[in-house]
């Protein structure tokens, strides 16, 4: 005789208030139908009871998904958590504060959301006892927000470093490669890396609204993303990645940030030498160091691409209906003020790259050397020169740039980036 137990699983259906449905947000929708069977073995039935989007009539590449215009309709369906992936700070934050309001949880990717408002809204999240998720306004497939919001000695360690843009690593391990930045760019584009207007990426605002995120998750709530120096890659040129390789190294867009005693800050593109584990990783890959020396923490995965972004958006989802805890940060105390200290790059050695150049190779060490700007390594062709210096304060490595322009040279310099950091 045989004996077959029976036992029956209880589904949870869990229904999503998607705010947007761009790339995004069909990627979510697509994502739910291909992960249904993972998600039934987790005991939930997931769909999207309803989307608000700026224009119904545009075309989509999903169909099931009920759509409106009017924030009022959509609302009076019933949702169990909301996913905001409008992008953008208005009408985002009104909408996400309306929902954490009526005690929902909500998830988003929005980046410009969070450093712009994170702060109220998570303060406003804890207010009304539901949650505020956001693991996808960072490093898209990298799970760095809920690890160090759970970890808060590491997440405050006081530096960090990473490249935490996938479009600009895309379009500069191209330019390694020999491709133009135009073509570069396009090709981002063509594969979904980039949005056909692609300002906040190339210009470093991407990264620094990613790079504050971290800092309120460290308590440094004062920080803004304004903040930051940064600079955008659309200046960099050929010759400027083949010299960089001459002196040992590559050019990468880099994020960096440390709140010690020499603090300091800078976004944009970076000299990275070779032996440095910024230099291994290519294409849309991120990759974050967190904290000093031994003690850093790494995280490195796929930083771009909706279909990525979306999977991530639904573990959140899965987390936020299993009520596994708020989102919140360090007390305001725990943090001194470092907003003001960051408004300029920390001492450190720098790359320069100079073009039209008259002078010799010793001639123009010789006028670094004056100018408090020693040369480490050199390297020339013709009129155009690459130098990385020793260590030098940012004052002096400014005063040595104007010193040099003033001959008729035209210098474009970058920080490096430290092999160890200490």
């Amino acid at each position: 005789m045989s004996v077959s137990v029976l036992t029956s699983v209880v589904v949870k259906e869990v229904r999503i208030g998607l705010l947007g449905c761009g790339g995004v947000g069909q990627a979510i929708v697509q994502a739910l139908t291909a992960s249904d069977d993972r998600l039934s073995e987790a005991g939930l039935a997931v769909r999207c009871a309803a989307a608000l989007v700026r224009d119904p009539s545009r075309p989509r590449a999903v169909s099931d998904v009920p759509l409106t215009n009017d924030p009022d309709v959509w609302s009076r369906y019933d949702f169990d958590v909301v996913v905001e992936v409008l992008g953008g700070i208005e009408p985002a934050r009104t909408l996400v504060a309306q929902t954490l309001s009526a005690g929902v949880p909500v998830v988003t990717a929005n980046k410009s959301l969070m450093a712009a408002h994170g702060v109220e809204l998570q303060a406003l999240a804890a207010a009304h006892s539901t949650s505020l998720y956001f693991e996808a306004s960072v490093l898209a497939g990298v799970p760095c927000v809920n690890t160090l919001a759970r970890r808060p000695l590491a997440s405050g360690g006081g530096a960090w470093a990473g490249i935490v843009n996938g479009t600009s690593h895309f379009i500069l391990s191209e330019m390694t490669r020999g491709r133009s930045f135009d073509d570069a760019l396009v090709e981002a584009v063509t594969r979904g890396y980039a949005e056909p207007s692609s300002d906040a990426d190339i210009s470093g605002r991407d990264a620094a609204e990613k790079l504050t995120i971290l800092l309120h998750l460290a308590g440094h709530t004062d920080v803004a993303t304004a903040d930051f120096p940064r600079r955008g890659i659309d200046g960099l040129e050929t010759w400027h990645i083949e010299f960089a390789r001459r002196l040992g190294g590559v050019i990468k867009p880099v994020a960096l940030v440390d709140t010690g005693q020499d603090a300091g800050s800078w976004v944009g593109p970076a000299f990275v030498p070779a032996s440095h584990p910024f230099a291994q990783v290519d294409g849309v890959t991120n990759i974050l160091s967190v904290g000093r020396g031994e003690s850093a923490v790494l995280f490195s995965g796929p930083g771009a691409g909706p279909g990525i972004t979306a999977l991530t958006v639904l573990d959140d989802v899965v987390e936020a209906v299993a009520g596994r805890g708020q989102r919140t940060l360090l007390a305001p105390e725990v943090s001194a003020s470092v907003a003001q200290r960051l408004r300029a790059p920390r001492t450190g050695a720098w790359c320069l790259a100079l073009d039209h150049v008259t002078s010799s190779a010793g001639e123009l060490a010789e006028f670094l050397a004056s100018n408090h700007l020693p040369a480490v390594s050199l390297a020339g062709e013709g009129r155009r020169h690459a130098v990385v210096t020793a260590s030098a304060t940012y004052a002096a490595l400014c005063a040595a740039v104007d010193a040099i322009e003033a001959t008729g040279v035209r210098v474009t310099w970058w920080p490096v980036v430290e092999v160890a950091r200490g």
